[in-house]
């Protein structure tokens, strides 16, 4: 159950409220009976997962002008070519025949 921030506007008394989402909000502090509203606070979240960069979605073009500006294979192609030495790095024994 979320947990919601009141403020008073007449004797500032701040106050904590376990409350479903449905409820209604609180109208009347418990101190003085004045007008309250609910405070707002920022929350801090953290992206996850696949989707979150620019190199996600990036347009075809991004890439050949990348190949015409610097000349060199793709990212794509250089993980390939890692995963290929590695392959025959885990293939090899290390007994000399």
């Amino acid at each position: 159950m979320p947990t919601y921030h009141y403020s008073c506007e007449r004797c500032g008394h701040e106050f904590e409220v376990e409350q479903r989402i449905t409820d209604p909000p609180r109208k009347r502090c418990p101190k003085c009976r004045g007008a309250v509203y609910r405070v707002i606070h920022p929350v801090g979240h953290i992206l996850k997962g696949s989707g979150f960069y620019a190199t996600d979605y990036r347009k075809e073009d991004f890439e050949k002008k990348r190949i015409e500006e610097k000349g060199s294979p793709a990212p794509s192609d250089d993980k390939k070519e890692k995963k290929e030495k590695k392959g025959k790095k885990a293939g090899s024994s290390g007994t000399s025949e």
